[in-house]
């Protein structure tokens, strides 16, 4: 058999793909929220931004900490600005750099939005996870880094040419 160089992993790895893939079936999609609907993606942005506001972050920080292109959450952010869940503001004196901040609305969404994902998804993970001694969180929390960080140009070909023939 042509898997068995996963060895014991064989069945974590299984449960790596079907949960990034199950992921990106949904993370597009616009279907929480109440007042305005939005979606994972989006919430991952608020969430950041709401944690992370109070530094001035610009942008480009803002997309390379969610491991997001640039011009992926820059889509995105213009989204949530569109539905009135984050605003866009300029220092004075730095017509460069774009800071993002929550809206009320975005609050006032996000809390609700905790309250339903709490209960329905994360209550019994977080229940899960508290059995388990924080040495063993902490090695789990490594082990889905180290998947979650491969760069798309580690497997890219080092062939230059930009032209491929079709076979």
């Amino acid at each position: 058999m042509q898997t068995e160089w996963m060895g014991k992993y064989r069945k974590m790895i299984a449960t790596l793909y079907h949960s990034a893939n199950h992921y990106s079936l949904t993370c597009k999609q616009a279907y929480l929220g109440d007042k305005v609907k939005f979606s994972p993606y989006e919430v991952q942005i608020m969430e950041h931004i709401m944690e992370n506001g109070d530094n001035l972050s610009n942008m480009k920080s803002y997309a390379d900490k969610l491991g997001l292109s640039p011009s992926t959450f820059s889509k995105y952010v213009k989204q949530l600005v569109s539905k009135g869940l984050i605003e866009r503001y300029h220092i004075r004196g730095n017509k460069k750099d774009i800071i993002l901040k929550v809206s009320a609305l975005g609050a006032e969404e996000y809390d609700k939005y905790i309250d339903y994902i709490t209960k329905s998804i994360f209550r019994p993970w977080f229940d899960y996870l508290d059995t388990l001694p924080d040495s063993e969180i902490e090695h789990m929390t490594t082990a889905i880094s180290l998947w979650g960080n491969r760069r798309q140009d580690q497997f890219e070909d080092d062939d230059p040419t930009l032209l491929k023939i079709i076979e």
